[in-house]
């Protein structure tokens, strides 16, 4: 399976998209190649996407950092052995506790072996995380194109994705999950470079209207 290693990487499968697509040439010329941005595999980085879920990046960011206070190994053994109130102490609402404890007796368990599963096929993957209680589309979908790098994944749930793609092509509405991911088809082989870039121009686009509130 082919992966981004590297930003050259990101930057060459960028400017082929750029050259087909006017709304990626716009924001390549704007703001460039958008960081490469790889997590850890593994338990560390499920855990990460988790806690991300439906919560602020501010908020994910300071939940984080209690965490990894708390659990620095990110052992599942560990977790296992927590109580609510440990779990709950760093932040985690009580459905994430569950299904942190769910994700951590899979791997424990050996039923989920993510080192033999980061070799699997896209699909394989995808598949066998939204298996799990508490693992969507979106979390599946950013495990495969933040953690293992792949480069034809599109979480198309993403907000901050269905919103910057809505202001990179002057859309009347922002589109949902199932229009945007038939939108995204047109990006393939590329499409999560493709998401590296909107994502890059949303951030860059807020960043511009925060300046001028200032």
């Amino acid at each position: 399976m082919q992966t981004y290693k590297s930003q050259s990487d990101i930057a060459l499968a960028v400017e082929a998209l750029a050259a087909q697509d006017e709304g990626m040439a716009r924001a390549y010329a704007e703001y460039g190649a958008p960081p490469l941005r790889r997590g850890k595999p593994g338990f560390e980085g499920l855990i990460g996407l988790l806690i991300s879920q439906q919560v602020s990046t501010k908020a994910a960011e300071a939940i984080h950092a209690r965490f990894h206070r708390r659990f620095p190994d990110a052992a599942p053994r560990d977790v296992l052995a927590a109580s609510d109130e440990a779990l709950a102490a760093v932040g985690l609402s009580r459905p994430k506790q569950r299904y942190l404890r769910i994700l951590a007796q899979a791997i424990d368990s050996g039923q989920l072996d993510t080192e033999q599963l980061a070799a699997a096929g896209d699909d394989e993957i995808f598949a066998e995380l939204t298996a799990l209680i508490g693992i969507g589309a979106w979390t599946a979908d950013c495990y495969l194109l933040f953690n293992l790098g792949r480069c034809d994944r599109f979480p198309a749930g993403d907000l901050a994705l269905q919103e910057g793609y809505r202001l990179l092509y002057s859309l009347n509405a922002r589109p949902d999950a199932k229009q945007l991911a038939d939108l995204a088809q047109r990006f393939q082989p590329h499409r999560a470079a493709a998401a590296r870039m909107i994502w890059h121009f949303y951030s860059g686009e807020r960043a511009k209207v925060k300046l001028l509130k200032q």
